[in-house]
């Protein structure tokens, strides 16, 4: 399934404040730098997220109390990567959870 652009949430402070900050356990900000993505232009790394989330296949992972996860790999910048959203109980909305170099 393709998830529709509008049914998309990601926050600004998950990807400002989280994925782009420096981090001693599971940092993700070392390949996105590499990648020209730093927190002055966060904006353009949440409009890619969101591209490989509406442009590739969404498999569902698992149910949890909170909903569904589900897993869309794509490419950022030509760099393969992961990423994992949350089809919440309460709305129909996917929510940007994290993503991973695959």
């Amino acid at each position: 399934m393709l998830i529709p652009p509008e049914r998309l949430e990601i926050s600004a402070e998950k990807v400002k404040d989280y994925l782009l900050v420096q981090k001693e356990k599971n940092d993700k900000s070392g390949f996105l730098l590499k990648l020209g993505y730093t927190k002055e232009n966060f904006n353009e790394l949440m409009n890619d997220i969101k591209h490989i989330a509406s442009h590739n296949e969404a498999v569902l992972q698992q149910q949890t109390p909170f909903g569904k996860m589900y897993e869309v790999k794509g490419n950022l910048k030509n760099f393969g990567i992961v990423t994992i959203w949350l089809l919440g109980i309460d709305n129909d909305k996917f929510r940007f959870i994290t993503l991973f170099p695959s």
